[in-house]
């Protein structure tokens, strides 16, 4: 008998540790630091596909949780299924508690994909309305609330300035030989992918023109070592300013495109703008789909929640975020700023490394800059 209640009491603080165990993860997991696999190529050479980071959420204030009925550890489905691990019957108001910086230009940020409710990142798991529940994407801030943000001839401005350039930030060069092919074992020493890579940051055009994504210290590099090699080098820039459909704010007003794209004003918290169709074009998404109002146009009149509007002034802050790989990143330029409430966390170390299941070893707890 003995034996037995011993058995039970063992079985009861496995159980209890447990839980603790779990309690305690799950507390780290949603207001100190969180653990987030890199998918995409966006922030090739700065954060490569595969990289595990460490993400905190203390530097820019936790956001409490927005569902409460979730299957704990999982983000928004099932693994392996279309099946939501969320119940959206209790939806909370956002809420972040105080952190220890606000968000600064050139930091790299993870947020929830603002544009997940009208082009899904899952398509098995469809629309996803709820800000926390929506894919986590990182790229770099670029801009913050009040700043205007402009790209002009592939270069960025913020408030008509060019803007700060890291170090890795990739750009497209057009290279052309004057006969003899890039091979791949040429390009590799520039870290280069081979052929067939999922993530391949480079193309051949034809036997001597080629389209190289690279930072400008290695392209500076590239260019005096094969000079007497290369018929041309430069920026592959679409100088005609040709108008590309799938951009924000995918309307033909604006002509722009990867590389002619603004300005665009980011609204701060209180900033009050004039309803123009100007205004209406660029601002709508973020009036409709972040702050829940509706909108209707009828006869030259801004209708908002059905009543006449000649103003409206943001209830939150916006920022704007791009890929530091420039030519092969969804990032503001296709669906514009990001909201406040989307924002998660600040990746501030790689905790390991992999590609193909082979470890990366020089890249094992190495600081995000």
């Amino acid at each position: 008998m003995a034996n037995s209640a011993e058995l039970k009491a063992r079985r009861r603080r496995w159980w209890r540790e447990l839980f603790i165990a779990l309690g305690v993860i799950l507390f780290l997991r949603t207001f100190i630091v969180e653990a987030f696999l890199i998918p995409t190529s966006s922030m090739e050479r700065t954060l490569l596909a595969w990289d595990l980071v460490f993400v905190s959420k203390l530097h820019y204030g936790p956001r409490l949780p927005m569902v409460p009925l979730a299957i704990p550890f999982i983000h928004n489905r099932i693994p392996f299924t279309g099946i939501p691990s969320y119940l959206d019957w209790i939806v909370l108001p956002y809420t972040r508690l105080k952190g220890f910086k606000p968000i600064q230009r050139g930091d790299i940020i993870v947020f929830n994909y603002p544009a997940d409710d009208i082009m899904p990142n899952s398509p098995e798991l469809g629309p996803v309305y709820i800000p926390s529940l929506k894919e986590n994407y990182v790229k770099r801030c670029v801009g913050v609330p009040g700043d205007t943000v402009e790209i002009r001839a592939g270069n960025l401005y913020v408030n008509g300035k060019p803007s700060y350039h890291p170090r890795y930030v990739q750009e497209r060069y057009k290279v052309v030989t004057k006969g003899a092919p890039l091979t791949h074992r040429v390009l590799k020493q520039y870290g280069f992918r081979p052929p067939g890579s999922s993530n391949l940051n480079w193309i051949a055009l034809d036997e001597r023109t080629y389209l190289l994504d690279m930072p400008r210290f290695l392209a500076e590099e590239f260019r005096q070592k094969f000079a007497e090699f290369l018929d041309t080098f430069h920026r592959a820039v679409d100088t005609a300013g040709n108008f590309l459909p799938q951009v924000y704010p995918q309307d033909t007003t604006f002509r722009w495109n990867l590389d002619y794209w603004g300005p665009f004003y980011l609204p701060k918290k209180g900033d009050r703008i004039s309803l123009n169709h100007y205004n209406l074009t660029l601002y709508r998404r973020l009036i409709e789909a972040y702050e829940g109002h509706t909108i209707y146009v009828s006869k030259g009149q801004i209708y908002i929640d059905g009543k006449p509007q000649s103003e409206y002034t943001f209830t939150q802050n916006y920022y704007f975020a791009m890929g530091d790989n420039r030519y092969n990143s969804l990032d503001g330029r296709f669906w514009g700023p990001v909201p406040e409430d989307h924002i998660v966390g600040k990746p501030i170390f790689v905790l390991l490394s992999i590609e193909n299941w082979t470890p990366r070893w020089e890249r094992f707890l190495r600081a995000v800059q």
